[in-house]
């Protein structure tokens, strides 16, 4: 047969002779120490270990990671059952670990290192790790259509973050309350949820970071200043969704048993006051990381000098609001402007409309939309121009592409371009003034741009038109009424 030997007689003396050599070989194995306290590698490759720490030498001369396991609580347990440990020794490397695979890291480092403490004595904050993930993972790729923006948002201002603790704080908290708008919509429950106190803890030591950052601006913190006036302005948006923060209405009126509605305009305060905190800085952010967020290469003269286009039959793949805006935009505002010149007719007071994109040159004017209504025409037309382009450059733009073009038009740029005036008139209380009822018909107009920008922390802006219709209705005038019918009619497409 294939593989036995040809005589029976000489295979049986070599079977003899190799187990009488067998025997002498284990009569004269060398004694050793037995010991549950080898590395773990080397209990895995079934080898004895010399137990040299923190590295062994086996595992020192195969270049190999080493860890060993914690030592026995008492030194008379490896003496207790010596035939046990020997029978695990010589069995199966399972039944000495369960999980061979569910190993502790090995590091190289010497056995004086020491493993560092958490920060401020606590553990990890999961709210935390959640807040930082969901960043990373859904809110810096929502924040900007334009590829080096979006960079910007992936990369530079984490890595700002990593070395500015304020900046880290409002980070979180963007990540935080996108989570917190993503549940209100998708109903996001269970591990996933996040604390709404907390949210707001990171976004109150942000903001006192950030202001104390402010007051001592210079060259060497100017970009990390810059980005958290940008997650400022991110959250100060997006906090309009969230209900605590930005409560629909108020108790009932104890007259006419109704609910008063009110206008969140902090936000307003906030993104004016943006540009002024850096206004010294723009060759050093020009020169630097944030470069991408504070130049655009289409500047107003590109889109400024382009007239309204009253046709967009290209435009059927886009989001309807595009189309509507196209087909409404400048009959809105010949409306608005109608109105506005037979409450104050613009010779009365010498204060005329004032081409251009600067705001009215005037804040002690009593009639603050005569300024107003201009800026509301420029950005208007550039928005206008913005379809224009798209759809002599693509032939049938999708949204995208409209998009990207509407954020180098900087088209929400609006709240630095109306005068303090304007928004001093949105603050007056009296719900019968006209000059207020007028001003905030204008601002939905504006809050119209805002719904154009499919953007998660711009979202709240429809329910804000719809928030001003129904302030604007108490005023019981038809023609301020009938001016809020396109707005409204955008919002809620």
């Amino acid at each position: 047969m294939i593989g036995f030997s040809p005589s029976g007689a000489s295979f049986m003396g070599e079977e003899t002779a190799a187990s009488n050599m067998w025997q002498e070989r284990k009569r004269h194995r060398v004694r050793h120490r037995k010991s549950r306290l080898g590395c773990f590698p080397c209990k895995s490759r079934r080898v004895k270990c010399d137990e040299s720490r923190p590295v062994c030498g086996s595992c020192s001369s195969r270049g190999e990671p080493c860890s060993f396991p914690e030592p026995p609580a008492t030194s008379d347990r490896t003496r207790r059952k010596p035939q046990r440990s020997q029978h695990r020794c010589a069995g199966s490397p399972h039944t000495n670990d369960p999980q061979p695979f569910l190993k502790p890291l090995g590091i190289y480092a010497s056995s004086s290192a020491s493993i560092p403490t958490p920060v401020n004595g606590h553990s990890l904050n999961m709210g935390d790790l959640l807040s930082m993930q969901f960043f990373h993972l859904y809110t810096a790729q929502m924040m900007s259509f334009h590829p080096k923006r979006s960079m910007v948002w992936r990369r530079v201002i984490p890595d700002l973050a990593a070395s500015h603790p304020y900046l880290m704080h409002l980070l979180l908290a963007l990540g935080g309350v996108h989570m917190i708008t993503e549940k209100n919509t998708q109903r996001v429950e269970g591990r996933d949820a996040i604390d709404l106190l907390a949210v707001m803890d990171h976004h109150q030591q942000g903001l006192k970071g950030f202001r104390e950052e402010v007051v001592r601006i210079s060259n060497a913190n100017a970009e990390a200043v810059y980005a958290g006036s940008l997650l400022l302005v991110a959250f100060v948006y997006a906090s309009l969704q969230v209900p605590q923060l930005n409560p629909c209405a108020t108790p009932l009126d104890q007259q006419s048993l109704e609910p008063i509605c009110k206008l969140n305009l902090s936000w307003l305060h906030l993104v004016r006051g943006v540009p002024t905190v850096i206004q010294d800085q723009w060759p050093v952010l020009k020169a630097g990381r944030m470069r991408p967020m504070v130049l655009h290469f289409h500047g107003r003269d590109y889109w400024d000098d382009l007239p309204f286009v009253s046709s967009f039959s290209n435009l059927s793949h886009c989001s309807p609001r595009f189309v509507l805006f196209g087909q409404g935009a400048c009959q809105a505002i010949v409306d608005v402007k109608a109105f506005c010149d037979v409450l104050q007719p613009p010779d009365s007071n010498g204060l005329g409309s004032t081409p251009g994109i600067s705001p009215v040159s005037s804040d002690s004017a009593t009639y603050a939309p005569s300024g107003a209504i201009d800026v509301l025409g420029t950005v208007y037309s550039r928005v206008l121009a913005v379809l224009k382009c798209s759809v002599n450059e693509q032939g049938s733009p999708d949204d995208s592409n409209i998009l990207a073009n509407l954020e180098e038009a900087t088209v929400l740029s609006w709240p630095s371009l109306v005068s303090d005036a304007f928004i001093t008139l949105l603050d007056v209380d009296d719900p019968m003034d006209l000059g207020r009822g007028l001003s905030l018909v204008m601002l939905a107009h504006f809050y119209v741009i805002n719904t154009l920008m499919n953007r998660w922390f711009l979202a709240s802006f429809k329910e804000e038109v719809i928030k001003i219709q129904t302030l604007v209705s108490r005023l019981q005038n038809a023609q301020l009424s009938q001016l809020m019918m396109w707005p409204v009619k955008i919002a809620t497409t």
